[in-house]
């Protein structure tokens, strides 16, 4: 006849084993997620790339002597990025080009940012994630999940897309198309250009050489344990395989393309001194500029002029460097 404390004996022993599987299955997962988000990336990102296959293109009132459009460009891998490019319709000749990536819910709007162009055209990519914009409740967040990895794995596969696009249009300057990374683009923006020898030169603003202590630095924004922030910021960064977007090698290996990194003075959402160590990673040609006040958003007027003078003054600097290439995307 059983006794009650072996009953209880039992039941334990049945939790325990219980909480050891499940243990043993979250050490598995955390080791898979670790090893998949190391694994080297150049032939898929290849292979996703593929061939332009269409492209359409629908005009957008811009007002005043600016031409902007819509253009959704689609790769034979089954790869789609849409994009938006405003650029003055009056300048004859061929046009320098800034190919911007900026924030998720910024994207292709970012175009708006920039008021008169000038002469130089401006396209921005939306990133091509298929998910929901807001993501609400555990089964929805399960939904998104995928999702979301596979977006981050898309996005320099995507913007060599839009080079391949640009190079087919009589109103660019290929050797001139620079590409522009903005806060959370700025290592998807290191990683096409360290990639796509076409990019002639690389603007980074308001990012961080290490994308690990990016995300931690943004987790803090959000909840207040401290202690859980490090251990949160690496689960994310293994999930959004943050190994193989290290900008701090990738805006290495840009050279001998000409670099210019824009950091903040106040900058709230990146590490302090981040901005420098990725300057310090870049190779020659490089340069090195600032703006007052903290991180660029749509709604700071002043930061946005601010990056727009530093565009326009330091353009000449891209064209000292070397000129991109047609070889296109390394491994294809």
């Amino acid at each position: 006849m059983r006794t009650a404390n072996g009953d209880r004996r039992s039941a334990w022993s049945i939790v325990l084993r219980a909480a050891l599987a499940v243990f043993l299955v979250l050490l598995a997962a955390l080791a898979w997620l670790r090893w998949d988000a190391g694994q080297p990336r150049e032939q898929w990102f290849s292979k996703r790339h593929g061939q332009m296959e269409s492209a359409t293109v629908e005009s957008i009132d811009a007002g005043g002597n600016q031409q902007a459009s819509a253009v959704s460009i689609a790769s034979n891998s089954g790869l789609a990025v849409d994009a938006r490019v405003i650029r003055d319709a009056t300048t004859e000749g061929p046009l320098p080009v800034l190919v911007v990536l900026g924030g998720h819910r910024t994207g292709s709007a970012a175009v708006e940012l920039f008021g008169d162009v000038g002469n130089r055209a401006v396209v921005a990519l939306d990133y091509p994630y298929a998910g929901p914009q807001r993501v609400r409740g555990v089964s929805e967040t399960l939904r998104a999940m995928p999702l979301i990895r596979k977006a981050f794995l898309d996005t320099p596969p995507a913007i060599s897309l839009v080079v391949d696009w640009l190079q087919e249009q009589p109103w660019v300057d290929a050797s001139r198309i620079v590409m522009v990374g903005a806060s959370l683009g700025v290592p998807f923006a290191a990683t096409a250009a360290a990639r796509d020898e076409r990019l002639s030169g690389l603007l980074l603003v308001h990012g961080a050489a290490d994308n690990r202590l990016w995300l931690q630095e943004n987790l803090s924004r959000r909840f207040d344990l401290h202690f859980l922030q490090p251990a949160v910021a690496t689960l994310l960064h293994w999930f959004v395989y943050g190994p193989v977007f290290e900008t701090e090698e990738h805006v290495a290996a840009v050279s001998p393309r000409p670099v210019l990194i824009v950091g903040a003075r106040e900058d709230e959402r990146t590490p302090a001194g981040q901005t420098e160590v990725l300057y310090e990673a870049a190779r020659e040609p490089k340069m090195l500029r600032w703006t007052e006040g903290q991180h660029l958003g749509p709604e700071r007027n002043d930061i946005i002029e601010a990056l727009l003078r530093i565009a326009d003054e330091e353009l000449p600097f891209f064209d000292q460097g070397v000129s991109g290439t047609s070889a296109g995307p390394a491994g294809s």
